[in-house]
C-alpha cells in the first residue's frame, strides 16, 4: 500500500474516534490491535521465507509487535473491566516497556551492519541523550504554555513514561532513518518512520493528559494506526544499501549533531524561561543536568575513539614508511634508504655484493627457491655486518654493505667466509658464492667505484673481493671513452686466418675477423673492443657489418668456406636471416659459415634455435667458436644444426682434451678446427684434420696465400 494511502487511511480513523467519542476507546483498542495483527503476520511470514540475520531481524520485529499487540489487549480488558484511566495507563506502559525494548535491539542488529560495541554504546546514549532533550523541551513548553498543567492528572505520569521511551527509541533510529538509501522505499526507513509516528502520538497524549484529558489515548489513535502499519509495511521492503558496508557509523553529520543540538535547544528554552519566570525551575534543571552527563559521556567515548583511531593512523604510517624505505622480501633496506644514509655522510666505504650463478638457480630451480635464497643470504650478511652498518638489497640479486667508519676490507673478508657455503632451502642444497666490490670515497663517486671493484673481481673468477684503486677507475675510464668511440668509429677492416687441412697444408676456408683501426690505439682486434661494444649496443651492427665484407670478398675465392664469428644477440634477432640473404648476393649461402660463441648455448639456446635452423635450410653453414672453454648442455648442442666446432685455443694444450673432443665431434658428425698456439706436428699427432693457422691478414694478403703451394 502507498504511504499517502495510509496516512489517509489514519487520518479518517482519527476523525472516527473525535467524532464517536462514547466508543472511542473500543474503536480505537480494535484498530489498532488489527493492525498490529496484521503487522505482526506479516513479519512472521516474511521470516519463514528467510534465512540467516534477515529472518532473525523480523522474528524480533515479531516479538515487538507480539508485546505491544498484549499492552492494546490488557489496555482494552482494563477499559471493560471499568478500572480507572491511571491504572490503564500504568499497565499500557510497563507492557510497552518489553515491546520498546526489543524494539531497541532490533535496530541494534540490523542485517548487514557490523555495528561495533562502541558504535551500539553510542547510538544508545545518543537516543538517551536526544530522547530526553524533547521530552524536555515538551515538558518545557508545555509547562510555559499553561503553569495550572496538572501532573497528578490519571495516566499523566504513565504517558510521560511512554512518550519518553517512544522518544529515545526514535532518537536511536534518527541516524538510520536520516542515513537511508536513495534508492527508493527501504525496510529501515519504514521502520524508523513507524516510530516516529507512533513517538508523535504518544506525546501528545501525554499533552492531553496533563490537560486533565480523561480519555488522553484518542488523541494519539491515528499516530499510532499509521506507526503501527509503517512497522508492518517494514516486512515488504528490501534493506538499505547503505547497510552492506562492512561498519558502520553515524552515515551524516545531522544525525551526529542530534545530541548536541537538543542539549542547545533545552539550554536556550531554560534561558527564556529563567528570563520570563524569575525563578529557578527544579525539573528543568535536573533535566539539563542528566542532558549533559549523557552529551559528556558520549563526548568522552568519542574521544576515546579519535585516541585509537589516531593510534592506527599512526601504526599505518609507520607502516607505509617501513614500507618506503625496505624490501619487501628480505627486510633489508632498500635502495632509496641506502642512498638516502650514503648522502649524509664524508667519506664512507662501500660493498656491493653480487651472487655467482644466481639466474642459473633461478632457471633450475624455481623463483620460490631463488626467493628463499635471497632472504638466506639477506639473513647472512646482517650477521656478517657490522652494528652500525647498513645492509641493503639494491635489486634482483644485488646487495651492499655501507660502512660509516669501519675496514671494508675485512667487512668483505668476513662476508666471503660467513656468506659463501652450502644453503639448504627444503629438499635442496645450494652451493652459494658471492662476489665482492670494496670502495671509500665522496658519495657521489663510491657507488660507482665499487660497482668497477665487483665487475673486475667477477672477471678474475668470482667468489672474491676487490678493492677499487687507480688502476680500476682508469680502466673505467678508458672503457668509458672506448663506448663513446665505437658509436661514432668507422675504421674498420677485415682480415683473414686461413684454415689449413693438416694432411696436405691446403687452405680451405678463411676465418674472418673485424679490426678497428683506433686513432690512438692504433690496430685492434675484435676481442680487445668487444665488451665496450656490447656496452655501448653496437656489437650487432659490427657483427652485421663483418657479415657484409667477408661476403664480398668471399665472391673471390669460390672453392673456400668463409667463416664469420657473431654474437648471440646477432643471432637470435628474427631478422638475422634476411639480413645474410642480403649479403650473400650471388655466393653459394654452402660458402658461408657462421660461429656463434659457446656460452650464447650455455645460456639461452632457446632463443637462438628458431632463427639457427631458419640459417641452415637456408644452406648457411652453423660453427660453435670456442667449444671447450666452459660448460655447455651437450644434449643441446647435439639438437642444433651444427657443421663446425671451432676447439678454443686453451684446450690444445691438453692432448687427452683434445683426442676426447675430437671424438665426440666425429661423433656427431662434425668437422673440428682447432685454433691456433699449437704445433702442426703436436696437431697431427693429436689427430686433428684442420687448424686455423697464422696471424689475420688483410684480403689481399689472404689471395696471395691462396696461389701458395700450401701454408707453412
Amino acid at each position: 500500500m502507498r504511504l499517502g494511502w495510509l496516512v489517509i487511511l489514519s487520518a479518517a480513523f482519527q476523525v472516527v474516534l473525535v467524532v464517536l467519542p462514547a466508543g472511542a476507546l473500543h474503536v480505537e483498542m480494535a484498530g489498532l490491535l488489527v493492525a498490529t495483527c496484521w503487522a505482526t503476520g506479516l513479519f512472521l511470514r516474511r521470516a519463514r521465507a528467510l534465512t540467516g540475520a534477515q529472518r532473525r531481524w523480523r522474528m524480533l520485529g515479531v516479538v515487538a509487535l507480539g508485546l505491544w499487540a498484549l499492552a492494546l489487549v490488557c489496555n482494552e480488558i482494563g477499559l471493560l473491566a471499568g478500572v480507572s484511566l491511571g491504572m490503564r495507563m500504568s499497565l499500557l506502559a510497563v507492557v510497552a516497556q518489553g515491546a520498546l525494548a526489543c524494539a531497541v535491539v532490533t535496530l541494534l542488529v540490523v542485517p548487514g551492519v557490523a555495528l561495533t560495541r562502541a558504535s551500539a554504546t553510542r547510538m544508545l546514549i545518543d537516543g538517551a541523550a536526544v530522547g530526553l532533550s524533547l521530552a524536555s523541551l515538551a515538558w518545557t513548553a508545555l509547562f510555559g504554555v499553561d503553569p495550572r498543567v496538572d501532573v497528578d492528572a490519571p495516566g499523566a505520569l504513565a504517558l510521560i513514561t511512554l512518550s519518553g521511551s517512544l522518544l529515545v527509541l526514535l532518537s536511536a533510529a534518527l541516524p538510520m532513518l536520516l542515513g537511508r538509501s536513495q534508492n527508493g522505499p527501504t525496510s529501515l526507513g519504514s521502520f524508523a518512520g513507524g516510530i516516529a509516528v507512533m513517538s508523535c502520538g504518544a506525546v501528545a497524549a501525554g499533552f492531553a493528559a496533563l490537560a486533565g484529558d480523561p480519555a488522553p489515548e484518542r488523541v494519539a489513535g491515528g499516530a499510532l494506526l499509521l506507526g503501527t502499519v509503517l512497522i508492518g509495511r517494514a516486512a515488504l521492503l528490501p534493506m538499505p544499501m547503505f547497510v552492506r558496508r562492512t561498519s558502520w557509523d553515524y552515515p551524516s553529520t545531522l544525525a551526529q549533531a542530534l545530541p548536541y543540538l537538543g542539549l542547545l535547544g533545552l539550554a536556550l528554552i531554560a534561558a527564556v524561561h529563567q528570563a520570563l519566570v524569575r525563578r529557578v525551575n527544579l525539573v528543568l534543571v535536573g533535566m539539563l543536568f542528566v542532558l549533559a552527563v549523557a552529551v559528556l559521556t558520549r563526548q568522552f567515548l568519542s574521544l576515546k575513539r579519535n585516541a585509537r583511531l589516531a593510534g592506527e593512523l599512526t601504526r599505518q604510517r609507520a607502516k607505509l614508511a617501513y614500507q618506503a624505505f625496505h624490501d619487501p622480501l628480505t627486510g633489508l633496506a632498500n635502495r632509496s634508504l641506502f642512498a638516502e644514509r650514503l648522502a649524509v655522510l664524508d667519506a664512507p666505504t662501500v660493498l656491493l655484493i653480487d651472487l655467482d650463478g644466481f639466474k642459473a638457480v633461478n632457471d633450475s630451480r624455481g623463483h620460490a627457491v631463488g626467493d628463499q635464497l635471497l632472504v638466506a643470504v639477506a639473513r647472512r650478511l646482517r650477521a656478517a655486518a657490522g652494528n652500525g652498518d647498513t645492509v641493503a638489497r639494491m635489486g634482483g640479486d644485488e646487495f651492499a654493505v655501507l660502512v660509516p667508519d669501519g675496514d671494508g676490507e675485512a667487512v668483505a673478508r668476513r662476508i666471503l667466509d660467513r656468506v659463501a657455503g652450502p644453503v639448504t632451502i627444503g629438499e635442496s642444497t645450494v652451493e652459494l658464492r658471492v662476489s665482492v666490490g670494496v670502495a671509500n670515497g665522496p658519495p657521489d663517486a663510491v657507488l660507482r667505484d665499487a660497482d668497477l671493484a665487483l665487475y673486475r673481481a667477477k672477471q678474475e673468477g668470482k667468489n672474491r673481493y676487490r678493492i677499487a684503486d687507480r688502476e680500476l677507475a682508469q680502466h673505467a675510464l678508458d672503457r668509458f671513452r672506448l663506448e663513446e668511440e665505437l658509436r661514432v668509429a668507422d675504421d674498420f677492416e677485415v682480415a683473414y686466418r686461413p684454415i689449413v687441412e693438416l694432411a696436405t697444408g691446403r687452405v680451405v676456408g678463411a676465418e674472418a675477423t673485424l679490426r678497428w683501426r683506433h686513432p690512438r690505439r692504433g690496430l685492434l682486434d675484435r676481442d680487445e673492443f668487444a665488451d665496450a661494444a656490447v656496452a655501448a649496443g653496437v656489437l650487432t651492427a659490427l657483427d652485421r657489418r663483418l657479415l657484409a665484407f667477408a661476403c664480398a670478398d668471399a665472391h673471390r675465392w669460390r672453392d673456400l668456406t668463409v667463416t664469420v664469428p657473431v654474437c648471440a644477440a646477432c643471432v637470435a634477432d628474427p631478422s638475422v636471416v634476411g639480413a645474410v640473404v642480403k649479403c650473400l648476393g650471388g655466393l653459394r649461402p654452402e660458402a658461408l659459415e657462421l660461429a656463434i660463441p659457446q656460452a650464447a648455448l650455455s645460456v639461452d639456446v632457446a632463443a637462438v634455435e628458431r632463427p639457427l635452423r631458419g640459417l641452415a635450410d637456408l644452406g648457411v653453414g652453423l660453427g660453435v667458436a670456442d667449444f671447450g672453454a666452459g660448460a655447455v648442455d651437450l644434449r643441446r648442442l647435439r639438437a642444433l644444426p651444427l657443421r663446425t666446432l671451432t676447439l678454443h685455443r686453451t684446450v690444445g694444450g691438453d692432448p687427452a682434451l683434445v683426442h676426447a673432443l675430437l671424438g665426440f665431434a666425429g661423433s656427431l658428425g662434425l668437422r673440428a678446427v682447432i685454433a691456433g698456439g699449437v704445433s702442426r706436428t703436436a696437431l697431427r699427432d693429436y689427430g686433428a684434420a684442420y687448424a686455423s693457422l697464422g696471424v689475420p691478414v688483410p684480403a689481399s694478403e689472404f689471395t696471395d696465400l691462396l696461389d701458395a703451394p700450401r701454408v707453412a
